[in-house]
């Protein structure tokens, strides 16, 4: 019994630990400051943090099943939007490069 838990902890941790890493490198390509003048980056650094630290305790393994969901899929909704945007702006680019 003691192995399938901590079978299933491991997996969960190497899961989260992954999701982590993959919303660290998903702020790191934000390079535009909020109306403060704050880096956009440093902000979504800290609240990935943030939000990884609070979530840190949480022992009940469907908790931590739906948060790594959930987790994955607003990061990958982020990175699909940001990649969206950035064709966008190719696409403008390329437009106006053509036009001249």
């Amino acid at each position: 019994m003691s192995t399938g838990k901590h079978f299933t902890s491991t997996v969960s941790r190497l899961e989260v630990l992954s999701l982590y890493r993959e919303c660290l490198r998903t702020a790191r390509a934000f390079h535009h400051s909020d109306t403060l003048g704050n880096p956009w980056n440093q902000t979504l650094k800290e609240q990935v943090m943030k939000e990884f630290r609070e979530g840190r305790r949480e022992t009940d393994p469907l908790v931590v099943a739906r948060m790594l969901v959930v987790g994955r899929q607003g990061v990958q909704e982020i990175q699909r939007r940001f990649n969206r945007a950035d064709m966008e702006i190719m696409e403008r680019v390329k437009r106006d490069v053509s036009r001249r």
